[in-house]
């Protein structure tokens, strides 16, 4: 028996991750309403103060792949662009607070780009390109302050809204693989903003460790304490986290 629920479960996720391949719906099929349909997906989206943004802006790009650098937004939050026709960009630009000692912020910023699917039971599969994630944690309080390292993480949205607020704002809702939901993204552009539709880069992060400095000389405001020395490299792409994911999806879906 144990057996056979590691076969699924290992079929499930090679076929979810795999890039270019199709996903089979899982659920009923949903009935588009107007919860869904007020405005098309395709656009520019970000969270709250609306800072953290994909694509180049007046004031530079939030991640520049084959420099493997970032420009820190004035505020944290969330930042995505959809196209109807199967492409996505995302930012993210996050703190972790610690319970134990406030002194030992964590600080995140992370970009992908790639393949989105739109499944027919309402959820949305983000495939990014390996080569071209990028993710900077820094931890004042971390043997290792500052590291900067490829990333590669598939996503599954497990349902989505998209409808107008008390302002009249264009407001989509992200609902993770659980049912929990991201902080709702507000429309910046009925267009979106992306950089190069393709892979940008075919070098890992850690061949070129020695030809970058520091990403926190690039930060207006520094987190507290943060280490000046350069980051460390590490080209291991970060999957761990999507995996288990998926793996509690297969396990929901056979219950």
């Amino acid at each position: 028996m144990r057996t056979a629920l590691f076969t699924v479960l290992a079929a499930l996720i090679s076929r979810v991750i795999a890039q270019g391949e199709d996903v089979e719906s899982i659920g009923e099929e949903i009935v588009y309403d107007n919860i869904h349909n007020f405005t098309t997906i395709e656009g520019t989206w970000s969270s709250g103060s609306r800072k953290v943004l994909t694509g180049v802006q007046s004031d530079g790009q939030f991640c520049n792949p084959v420099d493997s650098t970032f420009t820190y937004p004035q505020t944290a939050g969330l930042g995505y662009s959809f196209t109807n026709d199967g492409w996505f960009e995302e930012a993210l630009y996050r703190f972790q607070g610690n319970g134990t000692d406030p002194r030992c912020v964590v600080g995140v910023v992370q970009w992908q780009h790639g393949r989105v699917q739109y499944l027919q039971n309402g959820s949305i599969v983000l495939h990014p390109w390996p080569q071209d994630g990028r993710q900077q944690i820094q931890n004042p309080c971390a043997a290792e302050s500052n590291i900067l390292r490829q990333f590669n993480q598939t996503t599954l949205f497990k349902s989505w809204r998209i409808f107008r607020d008390p302002e009249g704002r264009a407001k989509l809702h992200l609902f993770r693989f659980d049912g929990a939901p991201f902080p709702p993204l507000f429309q910046v552009s009925d267009s979106p903003s992306m950089l190069p539709l393709r892979q940008l880069t075919n070098t890992t992060v850690g061949s070129q460790a020695t030809k970058k400095r520091s990403l926190a000389d690039q930060v207006t405001e520094p987190l507290q304490k943060r280490s000046a020395a350069s980051p460390l490299y590490d080209s291991h792409a970060v999957t761990l986290s999507a995996a288990a994911g998926l793996v509690a999806l297969g396990l929901m879906s056979m219950v």
